[in-house]
């Protein structure tokens, strides 16, 4: 069998088997509780080992923070991973109204197997918001993206208030650890949105207003998420 044609082979099964992978992560409506609980647990694992996750210095300075469990990445000639999460910014009163995520991306390379990572983008850049309602963006494009450091304090060759914008983490067993996610595509989930936020899973939703309004008084499936940013990482009023 030639090279051409296993390769051609590999990226054909990938193909079929990517729809599947997206159909088994996405969770339906019923699920979108889970989704937000996972999410907050995650963000308290961050968290619980200080000299293994991201110092206290860059998490109080975070614009807005993002966690995707279970990123499914998946190889066969070719790789990719998908996964769903939420992403709050900080508000006058507090984290606001979480909006519904999705991370996608590929890669190329010889690659087999599977496996699940949990994910966390910390964003440092106020103007993180505007750029997390865009519809979609390749993260390391229009924000510039690094993994992120971690331990009580910062080294002292990394200034995170210059470097980047982003600051990326990962978790597939054991500690966190820094990640580059350059490349992945980050989309909002507007299905989850409305089916969350809009009447009868109808109607657009206004991710920038999402972003802007305090997430205490929003829907009750959002809040195990924003209790864990407030109790791990602080109560989210902006400066």
């Amino acid at each position: 069998m030639s090279f051409r044609f296993s390769r051609c082979l590999a990226l054909a099964a990938f193909r079929a088997l990517l729809p599947v992978v997206v159909l088994a992560q996405e969770p339906p409506d019923g699920k979108l509780a889970e989704r937000a609980r996972r999410a907050g647990e995650v963000i308290a694992e961050l968290v619980r080992e200080p000299d293994h996750s991201p110092p206290q210095s860059l998490l109080r300075r975070a614009s807005c923070v993002a966690t995707v469990p279970e990123v499914l990445q998946v190889g066969m000639g070719v790789g990719g991973k998908v996964g769903f999460g939420l992403v709050s910014c900080r508000t006058p009163n507090g984290w606001s109204r979480p909006t519904f995520i999705a991370l996608k991306g590929g890669t190329f390379g010889f690659q087999i197997g599977a496996q699940a990572a949990d994910v966390v983008l910390v964003f440092v850049n106020k103007n993180a918001p505007r750029l997390i309602a865009s519809t979609s963006f390749d993260l390391g494009g229009q924000a510039s993206l690094a993994a992120g450091p971690v331990g009580r304090n910062l080294s002292a060759e990394t200034d995170y208030k210059l470097n980047a914008e982003i600051y990326s983490y990962s978790k597939t067993k054991g500690f966190f650890a820094a990640i580059t996610l350059t490349g992945t595509k980050w989309e909002i989930d507007s299905k989850a949105n409305r089916e969350v936020y809009g009447k009868g899973g109808t109607g657009n939703v206004d991710v920038q207003e999402l972003l802007s309004t305090s997430g205490a008084t929003g829907p009750e499936l959002i809040q195990p998420f924003l209790a864990s940013l407030r109790q791990n990482i602080g109560q989210g009023n902006a400066e």
